[in-house]
């Protein structure tokens, strides 16, 4: 059993690093590349779990959720924290700005079961959607990993939807990375 199907909402943590992350460190289901004359931007599907990194002007930010036992580096890590209810954070400098709000929502089975369905009908047409079958644990939900992005000249938009069936729980993170 990999380390991507004991994930559990609760060893999840959030990061934000001043540096880029080597894809040695994750397994990495499914990415994306994106060039823009401002940026160069690398998202990554980690399991149930995410890794996007933002380059331009000389500078780099890399949004990281993962779980605790995750062995990440010290080096260049700006924040961690655990994810609990709601929080916000902004980061960055003139050139690179970077705003981030996340969400822990615990829905009732009918609730998570439509947002469930309508979340993997948008990941068919756009952006990043990874289920992950093998790991279901209350069928026929499994527990799926959405990145739906919207990459401008000198900005990147990401929203990141994580399931949970087991927990009728879901993570979602906006992020936007400003390029001035």
């Amino acid at each position: 059993m990999s380390p991507e199907q004991q994930q559990a909402v609760a060893s999840l943590r959030y990061f934000l690093y001043d540096r880029p992350l080597h894809p040695e460190l994750f397994t990495i289901h499914a990415e994306d590349h994106l060039c823009r004359k401002a940026y160069e931007a690398r998202l990554w599907v980690t399991g149930c779990s995410h890794v996007i990194s933002v380059k331009a002007n000389d500078r780099c930010l890399t949004e990281v959720l993962a779980d605790t036992h995750r062995d990440l580096p010290d080096r260049g890590r700006l924040v961690e924290m655990a994810l609990r209810g709601e929080k916000e954070h902004e980061g960055g400098e003139d050139r690179l700005r970077y705003t981030m709000n996340f969400q822990l929502e615990q829905m009732s089975e009918r609730v998570f079961a439509n947002t469930h369905a309508e979340l993997a009908r948008l990941g068919q047409t756009r952006g990043l959607f990874v289920p992950f079958p093998d790991w279901m644990s209350r069928p026929p939900l499994s527990p799926f990993s959405y990145l739906d992005y919207e990459a401008r000249a000198r900005h990147l938009h990401v929203f990141a939807y994580h399931a949970f069936p087991a927990d009728q729980t879901l993570i979602k993170v906006q992020c936007i990375f400003d390029v001035a």
